[in-house]
């Protein structure tokens, strides 16, 4: 493997970072909606729209009475990019703005997001944990931003399922009692690097985060397992740097046109950088990329926003009738012609009774508006089936239950996978926080979130375990020492001989008791007599109580989760 160029990789992207960098963007922007969304330019131009004043077409202000108090005209310019629309500096006047700020964007992406997020967090997740200060500390401000574990933890899962991944890192500050859990968007996560292990597992080799931006420069954090770098990467030769003591400058030796940097280094204590994990909404396609039914949601809902422009193009345009008159007319009355019912209009006198004026109102062709909102339509649907949401619609329409259970089944397996992916991830963090505290992870840490997305999603685990407990105690009825087919010994042998006729076979053997009394059993041997019950009932006669134990341990540690999951004494 070629050497890694340290300079190189921290200014460069990765290759992925580069091909989902637009579907991450557009994701977030349609979590966000408002004044993010429209910054993302999504409404198509059409030449027109640039050549067209947004002043023909005013906005008016209006008083909580809806009295008109003035004309507002706006001013605008079409940026290049979202970066410049960003930075704003918009001068020019013109139609595609006009469309841009009053065209509305309806957040699906956001409700759908909050919709899973809500059914996964719906009651809090269940932790066993040690009870010491450093964890009580953490539970109640795991980012250090105040944001206890589950409030950072569902972040998490809400950012997972808008992008398909987030990446977590667990690093202990110089000066604090214990490690800090940071969220960084893949959007920050520039570049990335795995490689194998000698033993075949393939691990987190290093990586670059961006964790600050502003126009002079970017504060990147590299971590690898030798080193923890803080970078502060100027943009222009004039960037004005704040930087800390000690702040080391890197030069691009490779490349002379090329600004350098400065970076702050410490020893990775911990000596892997597996001290960043990526957190995925489900299977991630690869290394850094997760996959998300949001993608897809995103780009519908950007397609509904499409319509809606043109649905507002096409009233802006044709909604109004257009007043012909014909130059003589115009001129009689005066260059104006009232349309307003009741309004005089003066002609020229008509030749053979026929008029020799045109006076009517033409009005283009709205058909098209029925279409759209048609299309509008279908789409909203198709959304809510790619979210596994059931509409009104749908339970309307549904003249049985198995539909609208078949939505259901899909979404609980969604939350679920959703619980399991934040149960093995929190674990993982778990270690690396241990790890940083030089203490073994407890043997009985869990992490356990809720699977039932919804009450019915209760009743229906309610009824399962009932099932089970009535398998549990016909067991007991079936296998317990008074069923006629249970192992047991007789005073007599000849209470032992009936047995073993009646059990299809002939023959006694005898047992001695530590207090001396001598017992008989069917059979020549106890080996023949367990073997025939085997045989009648279908039970291992050794495996029995075992089975039986297993099944009773499960029940009880299964409803003692039912009971946490559904009761909690705070919001931690």
């Amino acid at each position: 493997m070629a050497k890694i160029n340290y300079h190189d990789f921290i200014r460069s992207t990765h290759p992925l970072y580069t091909k989902y960098f637009d579907d991450w963007q557009l994701a977030e922007r349609s979590l966000y909606g408002g004044q993010s969304y429209r910054d993302g330019r999504y409404l198509k131009a059409y030449a027109s729209d640039y050549t067209t004043s947004s002043e023909t077409i005013s906005t008016y202000a209006v008083d909580e009475y809806g009295n008109e108090l003035g004309k507002i005209r706006t001013s605008a310019s079409i940026a290049n990019s979202p970066q410049q629309a960003d930075d704003g500096g918009d001068n020019l006047s013109n139609y595609y703005y006009e469309k841009l700020a009053n065209v509305p964007s309806f957040p699906y992406t956001r409700l759908y997001v909050s919709e899973f997020n809500a059914m996964l967090f719906r009651v809090p997740p269940q932790r066993t944990l040690p009870d010491t200060p450093e964890i009580q500390a953490f539970l109640n401000n795991a980012d250090g931003q105040q944001n206890s574990l589950n409030e950072f933890m569902s972040q998490v899962d809400t950012f997972t399922s808008t992008m398909g991944v987030v990446w977590v890192s667990c690093i202990k500050p110089a000066g604090s009692s214990y490690p800090k859990w940071k969220m960084h968007k893949p959007t920050d996560v520039t570049n990335w690097s795995y490689k194998y292990t000698p033993s075949g597992d393939l691990v987190l080799d290093r990586i670059v985060i961006r964790i600050a931006s502003d126009s002079d420069a970017e504060i990147y954090q590299y971590i690898s397992s030798e080193t923890i770098d803080t970078i502060f990467m100027p943009l222009h030769d004039e960037a004005d740097l704040v930087l800390p003591d000690g702040a080391e400058y890197i030069p691009d030796e490779e490349n002379d046109e090329s600004l350098g940097f400065y970076k702050i280094s410490q020893p990775n204590e911990l000596g892997t950088a597996q001290i960043v994990r990526p957190v995925y909404q489900s299977t991630p396609i690869k290394q850094g990329i997760g996959h998300t039914p949001i993608f897809d949601i995103a780009q519908i809902q950007r397609s509904i926003y499409s319509l809606a422009g043109e649905q507002y193009s096409a009233v802006s345009y044709g909604l109004h009738p257009v007043n012909v008159v014909d130059e003589e007319t115009f001129n009689r009355n005066g260059n104006s012609v009232g349309a307003e019912p009741g309004s005089l209009v003066v002609t020229g006198n008509s030749l053979d009774g026929q008029p020799n004026y045109t006076y009517e109102f033409v009005s283009p062709d709205l058909s098209s508006l029925t279409e759209i909102r048609a299309i509008m339509d279908q789409q909203i649907d198709k959304m809510n089936q790619v979210a596994m949401i059931r509409s009104e619609d749908l339970i309307k329409a549904s003249r049985s239950g198995v539909q609208i259970e078949m939505y259901d089944s899909k979404l609980e397996a969604f939350i679920r996978k959703k619980a399991t992916s934040l149960e093995n991830a929190e674990y993982n963090l778990w270690n690396i926080w241990f790890a940083w505290m030089d203490q073994e992870t407890p043997n009985d840490l869990t992490i356990s979130y809720n699977r039932l997305y919804n009450q019915k999603g209760l009743e229906n685990e309610i009824k399962e375990i009932d099932t089970l407990l009535s398998v549990y105690e016909r067991y007991s009825a079936v296998f317990d020492d008074d069923n006629e087919y249970v192992v047991r010994d007789y005073e007599t042998e000849a209470e032992a001989e009936a047995e073993a006729n009646r059990l299809g076979g002939t023959g006694t053997h005898s047992h001695t008791r530590e207090d001396g009394l001598v017992t008989y059993m069917p059979f020549a041997t106890h080996e023949e007599y367990e073997l025939r019950l085997e045989m009648i009932t279908g039970v291992d006669m050794q495996e029995a109580p075992q089975f039986k134990q297993e099944l009773k341990e499960k029940l009880k540690a299964r409803l003692q989760q039912l009971v946490d999951s559904t009761s909690t004494n705070n919001s931690l």
